[in-house]
């Protein structure tokens, strides 16, 4: 039962993740952002609040992917010694996608994202604001792909 729940949980942060990225980068942010318009961003724009938004639930989603995965990999431990060849192989290569993302998000959401925070206290800060907001989607979408590498690379593992 508690594996069950495990693997749900599990489930559940990789589809939010994803699924929350393609959402909005995707999907809704070509509708709303241009970038050929000289209109200023501010933290009242939809841009700025999408990719706000954005951030910190890919990192936390993250997060518990990492914790869930771990939690399941320590609480079955006496049933790996019985995994095919090549099992390590691509769990290693899946982790290092998974690291990738997560330090991407981590960047993203405690780096970029705090340059243009508060904007009412650093005013000086609102030029930055679309070149971090255009450096964000395109992190964002990098982050999207490692997440979805990892994600296949997962449901791959099952076979073994």
């Amino acid at each position: 039962m508690t594996d069950t729940i495990i693997m749900f949980v599990h489930l559940m942060a990789a589809v939010v993740a994803a699924g929350g990225s393609v959402f909005v980068l995707v999907l809704f942010w070509p509708r709303v952002y241009d970038p050929k318009s000289s209109d200023s961003l501010d933290e009242h724009s939809v841009p700025y609040k999408l990719i706000e938004l954005l951030a910190p639930t890919v990192f936390v989603s993250l997060l518990v992917l990492i914790g869930s995965g771990v939690y399941y990999m320590m609480e079955n431990y006496t049933e790996q010694v019985n995994l095919k060849e090549g099992y390590y192989n691509i769990l290693g290569i899946k982790l290092i996608f998974v690291a990738g993302a997560f330090l991407l998000s981590l960047y993203q959401t405690f780096g970029l994202r705090a340059q243009i925070a508060h904007l009412d206290l650093r005013p000086e800060n609102r030029a930055l604001v679309r070149p971090t907001l255009e450096k964000m989607k395109y992190l964002g979408g990098i982050t999207l792909g490692a997440i979805v590498f990892a994600t296949f690379m997962g449901v791959y593992l099952t076979r073994f």
